[in-house]
């Protein structure tokens, strides 16, 4: 069964030898489960009661004060004597020990739910930093004054997809949209080249979605002019030269 706050109540209960009543098959059935929780809180509960019994010194009346006491109200008058003060004090003691140990959980428990939020936070902060960087590049690309496009055709085995590619020199990237690519293999990803001395020059892989269609933002160019665009299957991860089959590629003026 799950864990809750019903058992944390049963632990502290046990652990200051309480009776549990019903409740304590509940409790068994739970911790034989193996609930770490559980555990750590009996262990902690036990230890906190029994050096709360230690500290608590023993003080009981004198018989000659009993028997001068039952004398004076008779036979018919007299009464259980009234509970010892160091008992009131450990029952006050028990009830603190476990309002601590109730608070103790839950403070840990509390944490835990902050760090799981927290991570949380700095994973869509990290999402929405990368999505912004991605929009500062495209505005670089498609806002430049020298931003240049360049259609690519299907070739070989892809000879229906389609694609252009816009780049600026001034930012040295480009950004590809393509359509029309086939589904690859788990194993093999899409690759752009820029052709740059007359060499094709890796700028990055990527995956098409389910219909066929990618956008894809270059890496950096390592220089600034493109002479000509092209798109090959390699292997996940890419290759530094083109070993695969190309499926787009660009017609220079």
């Amino acid at each position: 069964m799950p864990h809750s706050e019903r058992h944390e109540e049963l632990v502290a209960l046990l652990a200051l030898g309480a009776p549990l009543g019903a409740d304590a098959a509940e409790l068994e059935r739970h911790r034989a489960e193996g609930c770490a929780v559980c555990e750590a809180l009996l262990a902690e509960g036990r230890e906190a009661a029994t050096a709360l019994g230690a500290s608590v010194a023993s003080t009981l009346p004198p018989p000659e004060l009993r028997e001068r006491i039952l004398g004076a109200l008779g036979p018919r008058r007299a009464s259980p004597p009234p509970a010892a003060p160091w008992r009131v004090f450990a029952a006050a003691a028990a009830l603190l020990l476990a309002a601590v140990v109730f608070d103790d959980a839950r403070l840990r428990r509390d944490r835990e739910e902050l760090r799981s939020r927290s991570a949380d936070l700095a994973g869509r902060l990290h999402d929405a930093e990368t999505a912004l960087a991605e929009r500062t590049l495209r505005a670089r690309v498609l806002e430049s004054d020298d931003m240049q496009m360049m259609r690519l055709g299907g070739s070989g085995p892809q000879s229906g997809a389609r694609g252009m590619v816009c780049w600026s020199a001034k930012a040295r990237r480009g950004i590809l949209m393509a359509g029309r690519l086939a589904p690859l293999p788990s194993d093999r990803q899409y690759e752009l080249w820029v052709f740059q001395n007359g060499k094709p020059v890796n700028a990055g892989v990527f995956d098409a979605d389910a219909s066929g269609r990618a956008v894809f933002e270059s890496a950096p160019f390592p220089e600034a002019e493109a002479q000509n665009f092209a798109v090959t299957v390699e292997p996940r991860g890419g290759m530094p030269s083109p070993t695969g089959p190309v499926v787009l590629v660009g017609a220079p003026a």
